[in-house]
């Protein structure tokens, strides 16, 4: 005698299969957009992308700066373009101090580096410099004023939220002709008479 199922037994099977459903029809709904989050050109923060820019610009020995200090993340991330690079504020590596992005100088000493270089790149937040942001961090202070007031860009890479650019020491305002201070004119000695007289 054929096995027939009962009326009640396909309905659990049915209730069963829709319940598949409806659990799975938002996660195949959003598959795209997960798709989408998971490709780094479409993160608002392209690491990836801004480490390429290092790795095509840096050149050994060049000095960098993280502002704030958070975006060192770009270098613990993509080390290779970052190798050579001397980390301006760096004064201990993630793995000595037992911290994610290390630890940095104190403002003083991060004033003294700074004062010894004519170039450097920041990788920052892409809002940064020029800012109203005051930053809570003594040495993320520094690394604004110091390179806001001394410093000018000269290149500016822009991926998202993070940006790489070159600052150059900005040199002393020179005098121009519309602009030199005007000074008296030297009086002219007046010459010698040609016929002294006599005393």
């Amino acid at each position: 005698m054929p096995n027939r199922r009962t009326p009640l037994a396909t309905r659990a099977n049915l209730i069963t299969l829709a319940g598949v459903l409806v659990a799975t029809a938002p996660f195949l709904h959003g598959l795209p957009d997960y798709r989408n989050d998971r490709d780094p050109a479409r993160r608002p923060e392209n690491l990836a992308a801004v480490s390429a820019l290092a790795g095509r610009e840096l050149r050994p020995g060049d000095p960098v700066l993280f502002l704030p200090s958070f975006w060192r993340v770009t270098a613990l991330a993509y080390p290779g373009p970052f190798v050579g690079a001397r980390d301006l504020a760096s004064a201990e590596s993630g793995a000595k101090s037992g911290t994610l992005s290390g630890r940095e100088v104190g403002p003083g000493e991060l004033r003294a580096r700074l004062a010894g270089v004519d170039r450097v790149w920041i990788v920052a937040q892409s809002n940064l410099l020029p800012s109203r942001w005051v930053p809570g961090d003594p040495t993320d202070r520094v690394k604004l004023d110091v390179v806001d007031g001394e410093f000018a860009r000269r290149q500016q890479y822009v991926r998202g939220r993070v940006k790489l650019a070159l600052y150059i020491r900005r040199m002393p305002p020179q005098p121009t002709p519309s602009t030199r201070p005007v000074s008296a004119p030297t009086p002219t000695p007046r010459p010698a008479s040609p016929n002294p007289t006599p005393p």
